[in-house]
């Protein structure tokens, strides 16, 4: 499959937050019943810690990435793309119906092509609820390595993360 990367715009923010993950991944959905809000949205069109659609060679919305302070797990009180000059965070989400197909390598590696390509970074990083050893598998199979577990206090409660990094 073919991606392609752009800054994410209104409507394909408002698409991602309609998105509906099944069973244990529910927790990744990102919205209510209701529409987003302007508050809802804030984070994913702020350019100063971005956020790309993903788009397959039909021009469909497959996924997304998120890039810098935006792709942490708590609140880092700055917002930015490389905080120590090295290291890029990266978050993602791949479309609820696409997930569990082995589309997950290629998207994760097109994801960092991408990141090398637009912030040349020397490490990446990222953070995965510990219990999700199908997305866990994919980001080793991508050369990511397990650095460590922390439980993490935030708005969606307390979480297990497991951080991984890896060389650009």
């Amino acid at each position: 499959m073919q991606f392609t990367f752009a800054l994410l715009n209104r409507e394909d923010a408002q698409e991602i937050y309609t998105w509906r993950y099944s069973g244990p991944y529910a927790v990744y959905s990102l919205g209510g019943d209701e529409p987003a809000g302007e508050d809802d949205l804030a984070e994913m069109l702020d350019r100063r810690s971005p956020y790309y659609g993903v788009r397959n060679e039909r021009g469909e919305l497959v996924g997304f990435f998120n890039f810098g302070t935006s792709a942490l797990v708590w609140d880092s009180g700055a917002i930015g793309v490389l905080i120590d000059k090295e290291t890029l965070d990266l978050g993602l989400g791949l479309r609820p119906d696409l997930t569990g197909k082995g589309l997950g390598l290629a998207f994760v590696e097109a994801g960092l092509d991408f990141a090398r390509a637009t912030f040349a970074p020397r490490h990446f990083r990222l953070f995965v609820l510990a219990w999700n050893e199908r997305a866990i598998r994919v980001y080793e199979r991508a050369g990511f390595q397990r650095v460590r577990l922390s439980l993490v206090r935030n708005i969606h409660g307390e979480h297990e993360f497991l951080e991984m990094c890896r060389d650009a």
